[in-house]
């Protein structure tokens, strides 16, 4: 009976990521391709990304205990903003009426689900040229969302830590991707603005 931690996730995305790039640019050099640094980096930092986002929806995941015996409670919102609204009513009340736990509680589960996406609304126009619409970049970040929340709720059933499937999360998410894509306009705009050809193919 042991616990797979999210962390474990993290350290074996990196040693992956190294040996497998690694491969490929020693490769390439054999081949005499240009090898693009920026290229890259990119690709190892949405790797460790995607390691990131695992180890903190879907971990730790616990293996060979006996559920029988542990009182798991999850639940199902699918009503938008409800549980937003429902932790602001409890403000001055919850946890013996301590205000400004109870808005740093709130704060830090919708700003965390917000930042949470937010690098894929970025990096997602710049690692696929298919994924510079706006439309479909926010339908990106809905399907990766979408798929947390289930598989969130599939570790509940299947009798893993309790957690909550909320429809805020996925909102929360999705506008997180919107702001990185923003930012990726931002940053495009800039370099076409001040002449700086980086910027202006901000793409691989």
């Amino acid at each position: 009976m042991f616990l797979i931690n999210g962390s474990s996730i993290i350290i074996l995305g990196f040693i992956g990521s190294l040996i497998t790039r690694s491969i490929v640019i020693a490769n390439k050099h054999r081949n005499q391709i240009h090898v693009s640094w920026f290229k890259e980096i990119i690709i190892f930092l949405f790797i460790m990304y995607l390691c990131m986002v695992a180890s903190v929806t879907l971990f730790p995941l616990p293996i060979g205990f006996d559920f029988q015996n542990v009182n798991i409670v999850y639940s199902v919102n699918l009503v938008p903003l409800v549980s937003i609204f429902n932790a602001i009513d409890q403000i001055g009340t919850a946890y013996d009426g301590d205000v400004l736990f109870m808005v740093s509680l709130i704060l830090r589960n919708v700003g965390g689900n917000i930042l949470l996406l937010m690098p894929l609304g970025f990096l997602a126009p710049v690692l696929w040229g298919g994924f510079k619409s706006f439309k479909r970049v926010v339908f990106l970040g809905l399907a990766v969302s979408v798929t947390i929340e289930i598989l969130q709720l599939v570790e509940n059933i299947a009798g893993a830590w309790g957690r909550i499937t909320d429809i805020d999360d996925v909102i929360c998410n999705v506008l997180g991707v919107v702001i990185g894509f923003l930012i990726y306009s931002l940053i495009l705009k800039s370099g076409e603005k001040y002449q700086i050809k980086r910027l202006q193919k901000l793409s691989l």
